[in-house]
Order: structure tokens, then sequence, then C-alpha cells
């Protein structure tokens, strides 16, 4: 399930007449971050080396995750990354249209800050603590797009859909497994 991520997005000082250019960092390595979600808050982290292997050859930049728009910019032409310890930064050409200009001039003003990207986790790629309530990434399969956003969920990471929390409270929600989630939830209070 393709999922979201949200982080801090900067404007460049035009290099020429038509060079609208933003760079910005969408996915942030091991930052602890607080998720609100309808199935309740939890703590979700991204390890370091979650992108080792992950396909990031065709990314698109959207405004708002608005993919019946035309992109602002495109891997490998328009936009480029640079994975580096820390997560993956990017820098892209925004293209001299309407919405290329007011997306860059709101970033340059400071009333865009934010970037979210989607992407998929491949089964196993993610763990679920329940004694401390924490989600970690180890591995993320593919990146399909970054966004400029103008509410990020929070300045280093966020996740908008989460197909393994939503997976988890459905068999939680299975009558069979309420009697042993009860169970758990007792000998995790003992232990604590």
């Amino acid at each position: 399930m393709k999922e979201l991520r949200v982080a801090e997005l900067r404007a460049a000082d035009p290099a020429g007449e038509s060079s609208l250019i933003l760079s910005g960092r969408p996915i942030v390595y091991d930052q602890p971050t607080t998720i609100k979600d309808v199935f309740g808050e939890y703590t979700e982290v991204i390890r370091s080396g979650a992108l080792d292997g992950a396909d990031l050859s065709d990314i698109r930049l959207l405004y708002n995750h608005d993919v019946s728009k035309i992109p602002l910019a495109r891997t490998p032409r328009t936009m480029r990354f640079q994975a580096d310890p820390a997560g993956l930064t990017m820098t892209a050409e925004l293209p001299e249209t309407e919405e290329g200009k007011s997306v860059y001039t709101a970033v340059k003003r400071g009333d865009l800050s934010g970037m979210s990207f989607a992407f998929k986790v491949p089964e196993g790629g993610s763990h679920f603590d329940a004694k401390t309530n924490t989600r970690t990434i180890t591995k993320i399969e593919k990146v399909y797009e970054f966004s400029i956003c103008p509410f990020p969920a929070y300045p280093q990471t966020s996740v908008e859909a989460r197909a393994a929390i939503e997976g988890t409270w459905a068999k939680l929600k299975d009558p069979e497994r309420a009697a042993a989630r009860i169970k758990i939830n007792q000998i995790l209070k003992r232990s604590v």
C-alpha cells in the first residue's frame, strides 16, 4: 500500500531567468515521530538504510499529491535526489508555468514549507512493537512521488496511510483474537 511522509522544503535563488529551483529533504532517517492516525497515536521511525535497493527510478514532484495535474518535475531530467546518512535530499527545477511560479513563490515566501512523499513498504519491511507503541520501517520498496504540501503533518516525517497498522487493527477487531489481545495486554502490564 502506498504511504506518505512529510518534510521541509526550500526555494533557491534563481540562477537565470527561467530557473525556479526547489530543494528539500523529504525523507529523514532515525527521527522518532508521533503519528496521529484514525487508529490512535503511535511513534514511527524510518531506519537508516531503509532506501537501500529501493526503486527510485521514476519519482514525480506534485503539489498536494494531486495526480490529476501535470507534474512539477520528474526524475531524472528535472529532479535529482541524493541519498546520504541522514536520509534523502532532492533538487527540482520547476516549469515556467503559472503553477510552477505560484508554488516557487509560496515556498520562497515561507507560505509553503512542507514536503510529503508517497512510498511502498514491502512485506516484512516494517514491524510494530505493541509494548512501545512504535512502528519501525526498515525497508522501502519504491518511492512514487514527492509532494509540496500546505499542511505537513509534522516537521520531519509523517505517514498518512498505514497498511501495517491497519492490518494489525483489523486482526485485533476479529472476535477470536479479542480474548488473546486482552490476555497479551494483561501480560504486558505485569511485565512493566
